[in-house]
C-alpha cells in the first residue's frame, strides 16, 4: 500500500514538474519576454566556466577629446565600465590592446595608438593597459588582450602612420614584401616571415608584462582575394619548388602563424589562452580570408576557444541564426578546445540591411538575444558568449528597442 502511494505521489510531481517546464519554454519562446528566467546551474552558473564576455574596442577605449587625458580620467573611465560589467552578470572583458599595428600600452616594437590622443605615436603619461587590468582585476573579471594581427590602417594615407611604426619603417625602406598594399587600406603580409616575426615579438612582450588571461585575434586575416597583391612572393614560393594553389598557399600562411601564436602564448605564460574570433560563414573564412578554422579547430595547436561573430538574425534570409550556429557546434573540436558564440548586441533597434527578407527584424522583437542564447545552451561543445559590444548595452543613448533587448539578456545571466 506504502509502495502505491509513493508511485502515486511520484506521478503528481512529474505532472506538475512538466507543467512548469512547458510553461518556462513557452515564455521563453514569446517575443518581448521580459520575466527573468531560471537557468539550470550545470549549464550557466559562473563557476562552471561559462564565459560572458563582451568586446571592448578602441574607439570605446579612445580618450582622444581629451587629448590622452589624465591617469585619473583613464581610471575613471575603466572602473565605470568594469563595474557596470561584473554587475550586469558578466564576467569577461575581451580588451583591444593592439588594434592598427600600434598599441594601447609603451611599447617598445608598437607606437602608441592614435585612439589615446589623436595621433599615432603621441605618448600619455600613463600605461592604460596597466590602469583597466587593475580595475578589471578589482571586479574580478577575466581580461582577453585582442589584437588584430595583421591592420595597419583603413585607408593610404602613410602621414597618418607615426615614424616608428613597423610598417611605415619598411615601406619607407623599400620593404614592401612585408606589407599587403590594397585599395581599402594597409596590411602587414601573410606570407611575410617577418612580419610574423614581428606579431610574435609583440605578443611575447605583451604577455611577459601583463598578466593577461588570453590572446585574442578576431577576423582580420586576408584583406584581399586579389591575385596581384602578394603575386611575387607567390612566384618566388613556386620557383622554390612550392606545389600549392594560390588559395591553398595563402591559407598554409595563415595556419602556420596561428600555429606560431599558440606556440609563443604557450611558451610564455602557459595557462593563457588562446581565442579566435572568425566571421560566422565558415566557408567565407576558408574562401575569401584564407582561414581554415576548421583545421584549427580539429587539430591540436591552433587554438583554445572557437568564437565565430553570428551576427545574424534567426530571419536572415541567407545565413539564419539557429542553422549556422548548428554548423559550427557540428565541427569536430581537438580535445580541450571551447565554442563560445559572439552575437551582435549592435545591431538591436536597427535596420540589418544585408539580411534580405529578415533586415527588420532587429526592430520588430526585442528578445532575439535572449532566444539565440538559449538556443547557444543547448548546443555541443558550448562554453559561452560574447556580446558585441559595450557601448552597444551600457550607453545611454541606446534606442529604446536596445534598452529592452538588454534588460531582457540580463534577466538571463544575473
Amino acid at each position: 500500500m506504502r509502495r502505491k502511494w509513493i508511485g502515486f505521489l511520484l506521478l503528481i510531481a512529474a505532472a506538475v514538474l512538466a507543467t512548469v517546464l512547458g510553461a518556462h519554454f513557452r515564455a521563453s519562446q514569446t517575443p518581448e519576454s521580459t520575466e527573468k528566467q531560471t537557468i539550470p546551474a550545470t549549464q550557466t552558473a559562473t563557476d562552471t566556466g561559462e564565459i560572458r564576455a563582451v568586446w571592448i574596442y578602441y574607439s570605446e577605449l579612445s580618450m582622444q577629446s581629451v587629448g590622452g587625458g589624465t591617469k585619473a580620467a583613464f581610471e575613471s573611465k575603466a572602473k565605470e565600465m568594469t563595474r557596470n560589467i561584473r554587475e550586469a552578470g558578466l564576467n569577461t572583458v575581451i580588451l583591444h590592446v593592439r588594434p592598427f599595428c600600434d598599441a594601447f600600452y609603451p611599447s617598445e616594437i608598437f607606437p602608441w595608438t592614435a585612439y589615446l590622443t589623436g595621433t599615432q605615436g603621441a605618448a600619455v603619461a600613463y600605461d592604460p593597459l596597466a590602469v583597466f587590468l587593475e580595475c578589471a582585476k578589482a571586479e574580478g573579471l577575466s581580461v582577453q588582450g585582442w589584437f588584430n594581427p595583421y591592420r595597419v590602417l583603413l585607408s593610404k594615407d602613410w602621414d597618418a602612420l607615426a615614424e616608428t611604426n613597423p610598417a611605415k619603417i619598411w615601406y619607407e625602406a623599400g620593404e614592401t614584401e612585408n606589407l599587403l598594399l590594397t585599395d581599402t587600406g594597409i596590411y602587414l603580409n601573410p606570407a611575410s616571415e617577418k612580419a610574423q616575426a614581428l606579431i610574435l615579438d609583440g605578443v611575447r612582450e605583451l604577455l611577459t608584462k601583463y598578466a593577461l588571461d588570453a590572446v585574442h585575434i578576431d577576423d582580420y586575416f586576408y584583406p584581399t582575394t586579389d591575385p596581384a597583391a602578394d603575386e611575387a612572393q607567390y612566384a618566388a614560393y613556386r620557383e622554390n619548388g612550392g606545389t600549392l594553389s594560390l588559395a591553398d598557399w595563402r591559407r598554409e600562411n595563415v595556419s602556420n602563424f596561428v600555429s606560431g601564436l599558440y606556440s609563443t602564448v604557450k611558451a610564455v605564460r602557459p595557462e593563457a589562452k588562446v581565442v579566435i574570433s572568425p566571421g560566422g560563414d565558415i566557408r567565407k573564412n576558408y574562401e575569401t580570408l584564407y582561414a581554415d578554422v576548421e583545421r584549427w579547430a580539429r587539430e591540436p595547436g591552433f587554438l583554445d576557444v572557437l568564437m565565430p561573430q553570428l551576427y545574424y538574425g534567426f530571419e536572415n534570409a541567407s545565413r539564419p541564426f539557429s542553422d549556422t550556429a548548428a554548423a559550427w557546434a557540428d565541427l569536430p573540436l581537438a580535445d580541450g578546445v571551447a565554442l563560445c558564440f559572439g552575437l551582435a548586441a549592435y545591431k538591436c533597434g536597427k535596420e540589418d540591411k544585408y539580411a534580405g527578407t529578415g533586415k527588420a527584424e532587429w526592430q520588430q522583437h526585442t528578445d532575439i538575444l535572449t532566444r539565440q542564447l538559449t538556443l547557444c545552451r543547448t548546443l555541443p561543445h558550448y562554453a559561452g558568449f560574447a556580446i558585441y559590444s559595450y557601448s552597444s548595452v551600457f550607453s545611454e543613448n541606446s534606442t529604446e528597442n536596445a534598452k529592452k533587448e538588454w534588460k531582457n539578456l540580463k534577466n538571463m545571466i544575473q
